[in-house]
């Protein structure tokens, strides 16, 4: 019988610790903001939380906390309001500004931006979405959401 491993491969260590019997903590959110948004300097409430597997989704402060030592994956996508020319967004770990979203077009026009990110975050590691200037469109179609999830443990 053959190998159905490729030459070289090499397989994680994650997988090798699962095939040991090693559990890995189920982590995952989403939400949408089905009403405007416009507080300044400030982190950003989401209305509806679609999903929050585990919890680690804070509805109240718009923060997820890090259950485990582990690498995450965050996208965030925000619509501009009409009434503003441009928005800026920042994703935010532990206080420290790691990538941002701006979005420009005329008033009375909308217009959406997007950004992702893969991070290394310790437990107990928080991260949020906050308002730079501008203002955000909420409606029941939901354009404006945040997402993250567990890609796998670290030690």
């Amino acid at each position: 019988m053959s190998n159905p491993r490729p030459a070289g491969h090499i397989q994680p260590t994650w997988c090798l610790d699962l095939a040991r019997g090693a559990t890995l903590e189920t982590v995952a959110f989403m939400a949408s903001m089905a009403t405007h948004f416009s507080n300044q300097n400030s982190g950003i409430i989401f209305s509806s939380v679609e999903t929050n597997i585990g919890n680690f989704f804070d509805v109240m402060t718009g923060r997820f906390g890090a259950p485990v030592n582990g690498v995450y994956f965050f996208s965030f996508n925000m619509m501009k309001h009409e009434d503003v020319e441009e928005v800026y967004v920042y994703l935010m770990h532990n206080g420290n500004t790691v990538f941002s979203l701006y979005s420009f077009e005329s008033k009375g026009k909308s217009d959406s931006s997007s950004n992702s990110a893969v991070l290394k975050l310790a437990k107990g590691d928080e991260v949020w979405l906050r308002m730079g200037n501008g203002a955000l469109h909420g409606d029941h179609q939901r354009f404006s959401t945040f997402a993250g999830f567990l890609l796998f443990e670290t030690k």
